[in-house]
Formats: structure tokens, sequence, C-alpha cells
């Protein structure tokens, strides 16, 4: 009787994770954070009504994120070859599922600490529906890649891959490795799974310094004004690489992430502030 047996047509994603992770010597620190989301919620009606679009709580965490990174560009680092660099840009990655739930990949929101909601949310359907249609070129080209090699050579392409993009920092687009391809943090959500609370791996090829995880938005007991009551609890983990963030910076960073959801008018880009700002003046006169 055997008790293993080859797996029979794994996906892509598979692979590539079977090629990338081995046993655990890596810097791993987790964390989470509870959030009542009453405010976010309403918020997202609210700028969905008036700019005529369809936000989420993952675009939203992504903008808070942004900003996060922007006020705090210490975390903004990546540890290379002896060395740490410090990134000029926010960039976050946002994974997507594609083959029906069954892979997994995804895109860069660049400059997300100055992008609006509703452009990350256009961003965020445009490189989700490219994935899923099968019109990202660069994603075809991986996956096809990554489904013929055996795991042996697909360990060894990753380490060359990692090689020139995180010690040799090369911009090579045509063969799928755009210059720090995955940006100083990634976000997935697997709220549309019915996940409440799970942690994710950090990708080592990408170099990203945190990933959060956007779980579903969970009714949970909480105490208000000195009484329990159910709120809607969105409940955030993340994993940290310890070599950029240690626990007084992650505090840092959940404290602006806490600020701006808790008080989701400061999501606003600055330039949507001073139209609020505007349209409040013409009201009041």
């Amino acid at each position: 009787m055997k008790y293993f047996q080859p797996l029979e047509r794994p996906t892509s994603f598979r692979k590539l994770a079977s090629s990338m992770w081995r046993a655990p010597n890596d810097p791993h620190i987790f964390g989470q954070v509870d959030i009542d989301a009453t405010n976010t919620l309403a918020f997202i009606d609210e700028y969905n009504e008036k700019n005529d679009c369809k936000i989420t709580v993952t675009h939203v965490v992504v903008r808070a994120l942004a900003i996060a990174f922007a006020r705090h560009p210490e975390a903004n680092c990546k540890a290379g070859f002896a060395r740490l660099l410090q990134r000029t840009m926010v960039e976050i990655f946002c994974q997507v599922a594609a083959g029906g739930g069954r892979d997994l990949s995804g895109f860069k929101i660049p400059q997300a600490d100055k992008k609006s909601l509703k452009e990350i949310s256009a961003a965020l359907t445009r490189g989700a529906t490219n994935i899923r249609e099968d019109k990202d070129p660069a994603f075809k080209r991986s996956r096809n890649m990554f489904q013929v090699m055996p795991l042996w050579a697909l360990r060894f392409v990753l380490w060359i891959m990692s090689f020139l993009q995180n010690t040799l920092h090369l911009n090579l687009p045509s063969l799928g490795m755009p210059i720090d391809a995955f940006g100083a943090a990634m976000v997935t959500n697997v709220g549309m799974f019915g996940v409440d609370t799970a942690w994710a791996p950090l990708v080592p090829i990408s170099r990203c310094s945190l990933l959060i995880l956007v779980p579903k938005i969970k009714e949970r007991p909480w105490v208000v004004d000195g009484a329990v009551m159910p709120r809607p609890i969105l409940r955030l983990c993340a994993s940290f690489d310890h070599r950029i963030i240690d626990g007084y910076l992650a505090g840092k960073l959940n404290g602006v992430i806490e600020e701006v959801l808790y008080d989701p008018s400061k999501l606003l880009t600055a330039a949507e502030q001073s139209d609020e700002g505007e349209a409040q003046g013409a009201e009041d006169g």
C-alpha cells in the first residue's frame, strides 16, 4: 500500500509554491487587529453613490495600507544582498484568484498612496479582469512556463529570477520580470471564500515587507460605551518580514490603518478633500 502518490495536474501556483518555499528558516512574524467596520461600510456606500463606482473593503485596505507606508517610509524597504534598500514609491501588489479559484496571480498598483479609491478600484478591476480572461501576457507566459517545468528546474529558475530582480535590480519586462514586480506590500482578499481569520506566508521572491489578508467581515460582540453589542468586525491578518518591520514599526503602521478606517474621510485624496470642502461651502452659502 502506497502512502503517497503524485498529485495529478497541479496548478501553476502549487508548482511555484513547492519550488519557492523550503524548510522554515525565514523571519516571519504575524499579527492581527479587529476593527469595527461600521464607519467604513457607511463610507463605502456614500462614496460609491457620490462617485458612481463600486469600491469595496479591499480597495479601502489597499488605500489605508498605502497611506501607512507613505507616513512611515522606513517600512517601505526590501532586504537585498547584505543590505537593506528603501523604495522611492509606494506600490501595493493585489493578489487575484484565477482559474475558477484554483490558481493565484496578481498585479501591482503603482503609487497607491497618490491614487483615489475610485482609481484603485478601476486599476484592480482592470487587472483582475485581464488575468481571469487570460488577457494578461505576463501571467500567461509565467503560467505556461510553470506548468511544464519539473519542480527541480523551476526551483533553479526562481533562484535566477530572484538574483536578477533582487540582487542586480534588473528591469526585464519582456521576460515577465519588471523591476520590483511586487512592490512594498501585498493585499489579498479571502473573504470571498468565507474565511474570517487566516495568515499567509510572505513570498520569498517578492521581498515585500508585509502581506495583509482581508477576511470576511463578521458580526462579533463589541464593547460600545460600556455595553456589549454586535458590530461588523473587519479582522486584518498580517505577516511581516522581521528584517524590515519590528513590533514598534508594526504598531506605527497599525495605528495609521486604524486611524483612517475609523475616520474614513482621511482615505480621500487631497483633491477629493478640497472638492468636499468646496461643496460643503457652497451648501452653507
